[in-house]
């Protein structure tokens, strides 16, 4: 839009310029004096960047058109429109300036510039319109744009985290199906080869005297089934999976679960030795974690939610914080009270505090520190 006025008020001066310079009149000497002063006034007018001062300066260029025009030359009234014009763009009052920039008509009569006049301000006004639907338009469009990228930007990260999703999710099936193939075997074969090789060594004691070669067989035959059962025996124990790998894998897939389905970032982290950690208390730490997202998504209007789960000297500590408005005051729902009877079975604590976010903190005491109290544990931590 400023562009289109330069270009235009250019266009306008070398008008005026043409009209008194091949005129029959011979051109006063101040006209090249009234010029510089407009172009100058117009100059400051595009350096400043104030919005007030612009409006300022654009009220003292336009009555500097209208004395011109009234004292020294007519010719300056051609200049009123757009400089009307462009100070209406700040308020966006388009039927308004076009009135008020006809308004000098009513003076000028019967005139000889009253045509070109008239001319002039509905030319530029028509092209003004058009300009500033133009950008208008332009404007949308980028805002259309720029709402599409931001959707495009979410729709990736929503991908990336889904990827990752995915990526926990078939590692957690595979590592379930490791478990499962394994506790069949340990339960299916392994038991019938060792109840087999039990039966082959009753039989051996049976066997009557002199009956070496059928005994040298059937020891043979205890002999590989021994090896056998104790290669099952490794094979299983390598590919079972460790209860913590079990416990720390759901755990992550359910958060992560979780953060794609809301939309709120999550990180979950580990520290110390999660072999600690029963099948029990991952039940109960997975429980409370599930609570604590489903409390923080419906009240918190949390943006991210930490998790993490530490072994510390005497207890196991599980942390769910989220960074959203908090409350002053907790008050105990359904939700928590059944967090603190679910670990108060296992002499845990669960704590809430609300101050900076909402943290929710539950405390189990493992194997050989049962009696021991979470208050003991402040001096460790």
């Amino acid at each position: 839009m400023e562009r289109w006025m330069i270009g235009s008020k250019i266009i306008l001066l070398l008008y005026i310029i043409a009209l008194a310079y091949f005129s029959p009149a011979e051109p006063a000497r101040v006209l090249v004096l009234l010029i510089l002063i407009y172009v100058a006034l117009n100059l400051i007018l595009y350096i400043v960047n104030k919005r007030r001062i612009k409006q300022g300066l654009l009220v003292i260029v336009v009555v500097y058109a209208a004395v011109c025009a009234v004292y020294a030359h007519p010719e300056f009234a051609l200049l009123l429109p757009i400089g009307i014009y462009e100070w209406a763009s700040f308020y966006r009052q388009k039927r308004a300036a076009l009135l008020l920039a006809l308004l000098p008509l009513a003076f000028m009569q019967l005139h000889p510039l009253l045509v070109q006049y008239a001319f002039v301000t509905v030319f530029i006004f028509f092209n003004y319109s058009m300009i500033s639907m133009g950008i208008s338009r332009i404007i949308i469009q980028e805002e259309r744009m720029e709402q599409l990228r931001a959707d495009a930007q979410r729709l990736a990260k929503q991908l990336d985290e889904n990827q990752d999703y995915l990526r926990t999710s078939e590692y957690m099936a595979q590592l379930t199906e490791r478990n499962r193939l394994s506790q069949e075997i340990h339960d299916g074969i392994g038991h019938a080869m060792t109840g087999a090789l039990i039966q082959m060594e009753a039989a051996k004691r049976l066997l009557p005297p002199g009956a070496e070669q059928a005994g040298a067989l059937l020891q043979n035959a205890i002999g590989i089934s021994k090896e056998g059962i104790e290669q099952i025996r490794l094979t299983l124990k390598n590919t079972k999976p460790l209860i913590e790998q079990l416990g720390y894998s759901r755990l992550k897939a359910m958060v992560e679960s979780f953060s794609a389905k809301s939309g709120i970032r999550t990180s979950v982290v580990h520290e110390g030795n999660m072999e600690i950690i029963s099948p029990l208390h991952w039940k109960i730490i997975h429980d409370n974690v599930t609570e604590s997202l489903t409390n923080a998504a419906k009240y918190a209007e949390a943006t991210a939610i930490h998790v993490e789960v530490r072994v510390l000297n005497r207890f196991i500590k599980a942390v769910v914080a989220d960074d959203g408005q908090g409350s002053r005051k907790v008050v105990k729902g359904l939700g928590l009270l059944g967090m603190e009877e679910r670990t108060a079975a296992v002499n845990g604590t669960v704590t809430a505090d609300g101050s900076a976010g909402f943290t929710v903190t539950t405390l189990i005491p493992y194997a050989g520190s049962e009696e021991s109290h979470p208050s003991q544990q402040s001096a460790h931590e």
